[in-house]
């Protein structure tokens, strides 16, 4: 079971532990905790997923093109700026 447990996260690495017990239960008719499934997992060095997901607008030539024209111009060239910065309002008192 620990071998179709391992190869359950490998396929589907995003399940949540829930999926999991509930994979387990119908595929090998296993009934397991979620704490017993969280424990067993984290003997497998399985502790933290970590998903990385694409935008849906994102558009590979458009990055490409954008990469080129950055890739052009010296670090020490680039200022990155953001309006969150700076707020003229952070040293009104706000009592007595």
């Amino acid at each position: 079971d620990l071998n179709y447990l391992e190869g359950i996260i490998t396929a589907e690495p995003a399940l949540y532990l829930d999926e999991i017990q509930d994979k387990l239960h119908e595929i090998r008719d296993v009934e397991v905790s979620l704490a017993t499934l969280l424990r067993t997992l984290a003997r497998l060095a399985v502790t933290h997923k970590h998903i990385a997901k694409e935008a849906s607008e994102r558009n590979e030539l458009l990055r490409a093109t954008w990469q080129v024209v950055m890739g052009q111009y010296e670090p020490r060239q680039i200022v990155c700026i953001d309006e969150a910065g700076v707020d003229d309002h952070t040293n009104i008192r706000r009592s007595g």
